[in-house]
């Protein structure tokens, strides 16, 4: 009734099944879901699992592009010591769950959600069953959803299943998700494959996020920002937000009255910005896509 110890194994990786939908991913329609990578949920891997480290790099670069292309980003979380009704039929199979203890209700460290990132608080399997997902989805104009965590073939396929059903595109990141074992990895991902959602790579995935970020650097936005930014932020600041373009620029110095002054000379140059958009990503790769956007 408990998860199993000792899980290692290296992802099923060739020769991955064929989708048969044949959506392509955009990422201006596009969310993406941290599933589950809660420590109580990655506790049962060995340190240094190829399958567990492999879904957290991937699923760390994933979060970090999506926010610098303004695409949200989810993350589903349990509590602990849920009430046993409120667990439901989970409880007969798992058992009791977590502990309020950070300990097993703590997001991994290394893809940790950041200011701008939405919680959904998780109830069973799928991360649409009890929630607001779908609201949040619909709000955000979003019917593709990325998804990324464990275990694969529980809550990372009951969740494309019952996206599928709501009209939301699920695209599956067959190396940003980990499970009880290889057997049932490629088992989640057959599945998912056959009829519910798109099983793809997280390359594939990052150039879908990332294509438009580096094509509109070009046009002379970057000394435009530069410009903007100059007075309103510490010189080395500006300097480490050119050098790493998903930093913060609020992290970095930048405050609200003095963000609507850059904003107000970005608009003036033609690039007009909404600071509630602004402030969700205040990145320089996001900047650029928004750039690249007028330019086209």
């Amino acid at each position: 009734m408990t998860l199993p110890v000792g899980i290692d194994y290296e992802a099923p990786l060739h020769d991955l099944p064929v989708s048969r939908a044949t959506w392509e991913l955009d990422a201006g329609r596009a969310a993406v879901l941290v599933h589950d990578l809660q420590s109580y949920f990655v506790t049962p891997f060995t340190a240094g699992c190829p399958a567990l480290a492999g879904a957290l790099a991937a699923t760390e670069q994933i979060v970090r592009a999506a926010r610098a292309a303004g695409v949200p980003v989810f993350y589903t979380a349990q509590q602990g010591d849920q009430d046993p009704a409120d667990r439901g039929l989970q409880g007969d199979l798992w058992g009791p769950g977590m502990s309020t203890d950070p300990a097993h209700t703590a997001i991994v460290a290394q893809v940790a959600p950041s200011g701008t990132d939405a919680i959904v608080e998780k109830h069973r399997y799928s991360a649409f069953a009890h929630t607001d997902l779908a609201d949040r989805l619909a709000a955000a104009g979003r019917d593709q959803l990325i998804i990324t965590g464990v275990y694969a073939h529980i809550g990372v396929t009951a969740t494309a299943l019952d996206g599928f059903q709501r009209e939301i595109h699920p695209f599956v990141v067959a190396d940003a998700v980990a499970d009880l074992g290889a057997e049932q990895h490629r088992r989640a991902l057959e599945l998912i494959a056959s009829c519910c959602g798109v099983v793809i790579l997280a390359d594939d995935v990052l150039g879908a996020l990332r294509s438009e970020d580096e094509s509109s650097e070009a046009g002379g936005w970057d000394e435009r920002i530069q410009s903007a930014l100059s007075g309103l932020l510490a010189p080395d600041a500006l300097t480490v937000f050119f050098a790493d373009p998903d930093s913060d620029l609020f992290e970095l110095g930048l405050d609200s009255l003095r963000a609507f002054d850059f904003l107000d000379a970005l608009a003036d140059d033609g690039l007009d910005l909404d600071f509630g958009e602004f402030t969700r990503s205040p990145t320089l790769n996001w900047l650029r896509r928004q750039a690249g956007s007028v330019a086209a």
